[in-house]
């Protein structure tokens, strides 16, 4: 008989894991087990989903129990959660959150794959009806009730992250008033303040009213218990028939707290290049798992996507007897909002100078195809340390044709470049998708001048 492997979050991480590993090693027995109502879905597609711009709810679901079982012989257990962990048996005791029923179940080898959870804001009314997050895909589907109701005309959101932005836009598009409140100084802190301006012009262009460095007081209810408003701290009150919070997120590692299983600096589990823990045979990925920085050298909690699923195929390669190894990321992501992109890439300002760079950065405005083509300019903000001259990030606004380029700059960075080899950058160029002198190398030039103060 096989080994039986397990894998606890059937997501990015999971998914990719247990169909790297069935694939690499056909004899498995490999069972995911999902606190939830669906596997492998997509949680990053739901504000276009509740847009209207993906028509279909099952468009952002990859599979059911059924078909990942016929199509790639993996068995899939819905609303069923890991409650503990027992390595010395390499058991784990399992829920069935419909009867409330336990048994153990045996693993050769387990994957943790738990990903996060959103943080949460410890003021009144919290709890009220109409309040929600985005974290599972059942959240998605709670809302569109909540606005198929009819009960929703104004709309709040806390935090302007990817998903506040995004669902700032979708909200829109379904013809609410939307505030959004941000208790930074600059909304979405994963670029620069001076980058993140250009957003903030784009949202109230489209008529979505921004209040930053501004905190929650309370959540203001109806009698009902459904919300009516949101205070700020200081008393001034927004109206809302709809609260969405999007204020971060914490690695869900509640599972493996108590055990031998090590967590890292960040919170996250500690792993090692081949995503194993400090216990043998057990292994984790994704969102609940720490990644190293490739320009700090340093793990860290860096939940995306992108970074659980590469991470999930390598650790399903070892657990199917494969040497392989997850080197690192460099946290390049990027958003849409309304008619503005804006990607990044490395570090910012702010997290270079917390890690002790001498920083260096050159901010250019450009168009990433040719004038005559009637394409939007966009601004590009590049980054390096004088002392070593090497590249510490980018960020990009503009189109979205523009913000696919910051791909270029990560690659830079996992290469360790500095920016005199970047100027040397062999790029692309055609009048519709290219300039004979991209941005890009605009910015990296005028970077190095500055570095040579000239």
């Amino acid at each position: 008989m096989g080994e039986h492997h397990l894998v606890i979050g059937g997501n990015a991480a999971g998914m990719t894991a247990a169909s790297r590993a069935k694939r690499l090693s056909p004899s498995l027995a490999v069972t995911v087990l999902e606190a939830s109502r669906h596997i492998s879905y997509s949680i990053c597609g739901l504000p276009y989903w509740l847009s209207g711009r993906v028509p279909r709810f099952d468009d952002l679901v990859y599979f059911t129990p059924e078909s990942l079982q016929n199509e790639r012989g993996i068995a899939a257990r819905l609303q069923t959660r890991a409650v503990e962990l027992l390595p010395s048996r390499r058991s784990v005791v399992v829920e069935d959150l419909g009867s409330g029923r336990k048994e153990v179940l045996r693993y050769d080898k387990l994957l943790i794959a738990t990903g996060y959870q959103p943080a949460s804001l410890d003021v009144e009314g919290v709890d009220a009806k109409g309040v929600f997050t985005v974290s599972r895909i059942e959240d998605g589907q709670a809302i569109s009730d909540w606005l198929d109701s009819g009960r929703a005309q104004q709309a709040v959101l806390v935090g302007g992250g990817y998903v506040g932005l995004e669902m700032a836009e979708a909200l829109r598009g379904r013809g609410l008033q939307v505030a959004l409140v941000e208790k930074s100084a600059a909304i979405f802190p994963a670029i620069d303040p001076d980058m993140a301006s250009l957003l903030q012009s784009e949202l109230e262009a489209n008529s979505v009213r921004v209040f930053t460095g501004r905190t929650v007081g309370r959540i203001v209810t109806r009698s009902d218990g459904t919300v009516s408003g949101v205070e700020l701290a200081g008393g001034h009150q927004l109206q809302a028939d709809l609260v969405l919070m999007d204020i971060g997120v914490k690695p869900r590692v509640d599972l493996v707290q108590g055990s031998d299983i090590r967590l890292g600096g960040s919170g996250a589990i500690a792993v090692s290049e081949r995503m194993e823990t400090s216990v043998p045979s057990i292994y984790a990925a994704g969102n609940c798992a720490e990644t190293v920085h490739l320009v700090t050298g340093r793990p860290g909690f860096d939940p995306l996507g992108t970074v659980a699923a590469k991470q999930g195929r390598v650790a399903g390669e070892n657990m199917a007897g494969r040497v392989s190894y997850f080197r690192g990321a460099v946290s390049t992501t990027a958003v849409k909002v309304f008619g503005l992109a804006a990607a990044r890439t490395g570090l910012t300002t702010e997290e270079a100078d917390r890690e002790g760079f001498q920083v260096v950065e050159a901010r250019v405005e450009g168009r990433f195809q040719a004038s005559y083509f009637g394409g939007k300019p966009s601004t590009v903000k590049i980054l390096a340390d004088s002392v070593s001259r090497r590249l510490l990030g980018a960020q990009i606004v503009g189109s979205e044709l523009a913000s696919v380029r910051i791909d270029v700059v990560a690659t830079a960075l996992a290469a360790r470049m500095t920016v005199d080899e970047a100027t040397q950058l062999d790029l692309a160029y055609a009048p519709p998708v290219g300039t004979l002198w991209s941005p890009l190398l605009i910015a990296m030039n005028l970077l190095q001048r500055r570095m040579d103060g000239r």
